[in-house]
């Protein structure tokens, strides 16, 4: 019998019902385990490290919750979507779908891009969805998603009108493919506006493309990091973790990001969350949880990322996700200026706007825009060995090594829900949880995503 160290609800993985759940700590290792009356039991790994797990619950704080409010409570998480009177927590990123077509058909894919309809909001839709995100927290991040967003002839259009709105931030999920062979497009987008390249990079060889996306993409998306590179845009390289495929490649990716420094800012793991289109039903051992990432980043460095340089953000709950800033230092190690404290910080209370002004400071290129001719550690411009060459080789030559561990219906615990702060927009002008948005039953039924976006089929999508 293990230890009960908290109670929550969840969902049934069959019908989708909300149920009581427990969260048991047994050995080094944290499950979920409920019960649906009409369905039988679940039970699934939560988290491995029952101290660790410990250590960072004493990191969440009472939260003073939304100040924008776009539907009432009704029927209860997560059903009254969205935000409804019961979220605690400000907006920190946006995601805004812009179609859901795509040019690849990867084994997993959360949002299940080409399969059953065909959705793609005109820019009447598209402004709407910018009003309503700038009605809530400030300064407004914006993440442009699909589908695959660069298949829209008119996305720097669609940046150029949220700019002018007033979005403070702007970046774009792609596969990169386009980027990589329309330098112009490329062009266009920087030139509209956009901020940061946000590109899905799941590793350093063909055999992992092969395997995920179903064919060899590693050229193409190095070609668009180059690209990047010369049109003066900051990328953050995206892995999705799928553990047996690309577990063991989390140390040369981080090595494939310094060598791009500074172009590259960030590398933003995500273990593999089975909504949307996925493998299957997820056993234990397939289940890669936030400290099998920090440890494998550790061995597979070396040590020259440790475990302990990972720390919560504060905003969501803090078993959400972690985050290391490092600086790469002219030897070409990197240099981590974050460790955990074994206490929280003193105070939580602003951290979503503080998170929301890093998202747009780190993640796009400095005021001047200039990157040099090569990749690799820009020339310091001060006196080497004083204090000024250290502040300059910390603003330009950093990189942000963070993850999110989304959460599935096998695993969803609503009290981590209900302080969600990456939100989904719809053209019916809601805010919704991003894992509440993509949730999906073993039977493929979602609680949101189908229902909202096939109901918005625009007139360019007929």
């Amino acid at each position: 019998m293990g230890e009960v160290i908290g109670r929550t609800w969840s969902l049934c993985p069959v019908c989708l019902k909300r149920i009581p759940a427990t969260r048991v700590a047994e050995g080094d290792n944290i499950y979920l385990e409920k019960e649906c009356p009409d369905h039988g039991s679940f039970r699934t790994v939560l988290w491995r490290d029952v101290e660790l797990y410990k250590i960072l619950s004493r990191f969440d704080s009472k939260r003073s919750g939304a100040r924008v409010r776009q539907t009432g409570r009704k029927k209860g998480c997560p059903f009254d979507c969205g935000l409804c009177p019961d979220h605690q927590q400000d907006t920190c990123l946006v995601v805004m779908e812009v179609t859901s077509r795509c040019n690849l058909r990867c084994r997993a894919c959360f949002a299940s891009s080409g399969e059953g309809y065909l959705y793609e909001p005109d820019l009447a839709q598209i402004k709407g969805m910018y009003e309503t995100v700038l009605r809530g927290s400030k300064p407004v991040c914006v993440q442009l998603s699909g589908g695959e967003p660069t298949l829209r002839d008119d996305l720097p259009e669609i940046v150029s009108l949220g700019k002018k709105m007033g979005v403070d931030y702007i970046e774009v999920n792609t596969n990169g493919l386009r980027l990589a062979d329309d330098v112009a497009y490329l062009r266009r987008l920087k030139e509209a506006g956009v901020d940061a390249i946000y590109l899905s990079f799941d590793g350093v060889s063909p055999e992992v493309y092969e395997k995920i996306c179903g064919e060899d993409l590693l050229e193409a998306k190095t070609k668009a990091v180059k690209n990047c590179a010369a049109v003066g845009l900051g990328v953050i390289l995206v892995p999705r973790i799928i553990k047996y495929i690309n577990h063991d490649q989390v140390g040369k990716i981080i090595d494939f990001a310094k060598r791009w420094i500074p172009t590259v800012k960030g590398v933003h793991f995500q273990p593999l969350s089975y909504f949307g289109r996925h493998p299957g039903k997820p056993e234990d051992d397939e289940r890669v949880t936030i400290p099998d990432l920090i440890s494998a980043i550790e061995v597979q460095t070396s040590g020259e990322i440790r475990a302990d340089n990972f720390i919560p953000t504060c905003c969501p709950e803090p078993h959400c996700d972690a985050r290391c800033l490092a600086v790469l230092l002219e030897n070409g190690r990197l240099f981590p200026l974050t460790s955990l404290p074994h206490t929280p910080a003193p105070t939580c209370a602003d951290i979503p706007r503080l998170i929301r002004e890093s998202v747009a400071s780190l993640w796009k290129l400095t005021a001047r825009g200039e990157l040099p001719a090569n990749p690799g550690v820009a020339p310091c411009k001060c006196q080497a060995g004083s204090w000024m060459e250290i502040v300059q080789r910390a603003a330009e030559n950093y990189l942000t090594i963070s993850m999110m561990a989304f959460q599935d219906v096998w695993n969803i615990d609503l009290d981590r829900l209900e302080k969600c702060c990456i939100h989904v927009v719809t053209p019916d002008r809601r805010l919704i949880p991003f894992c509440a948005f993509n949730v999906t039953s073993e039977g493929g039924k979602t609680l949101y995503r189908h229902q909202v976006l096939s109901g918005q089929i625009s007139s360019r999508s007929r």
